[in-house]
């Protein structure tokens, strides 16, 4: 019965939850990056992930709600009443362009949403 549970773990992690969102920032300002999420999740771990995020074992996970972030220029606050989390990123970088993932934490399976970030050199 243990290895049914373990193989039903391994394979229930990931649930993609709405369309894929662009977001344009540009090179040493800030940008804010808005994760809406379903009622009666409010008071569930948030986390902004950078990547391959839907492989177990491999995340890389930027910034986590109640925890202090991989890089300080991330931070992430969550207005429950409205049910999003913000992820806000200063200072951005080309490197921090690419595939991210607004994620929700949940048992055995946590719900994603795609962001892809592009940076540009100015306005």
């Amino acid at each position: 019965m243990l290895d049914v549970l373990l193989l039903f773990s391994s394979i229930c992690t990931a649930v993609v939850v709405g369309a894929s969102q662009t977001i344009t920032g540009y090179r040493g300002e800030r940008v804010d990056i808005r994760c809406s999420y379903e009622s009666g999740y409010e008071s569930y771990s948030k986390y902004f992930c950078k990547g391959d995020c839907l492989i177990i074992g491999f995340k890389n996970i930027m910034v986590k709600s109640g925890s202090p972030a991989k890089d300080e220029r991330f931070s992430l606050t969550d207005d429950t009443t409205a049910r999003v989390f913000t992820v806000t990123i200063t200072d951005l970088r080309t490197e921090d362009e690419g595939q991210y993932w607004c994620a929700v934490e949940k048992t055995f399976t946590d719900d994603y949403s795609e962001i892809v970030l592009l940076v540009k050199l100015g306005k």
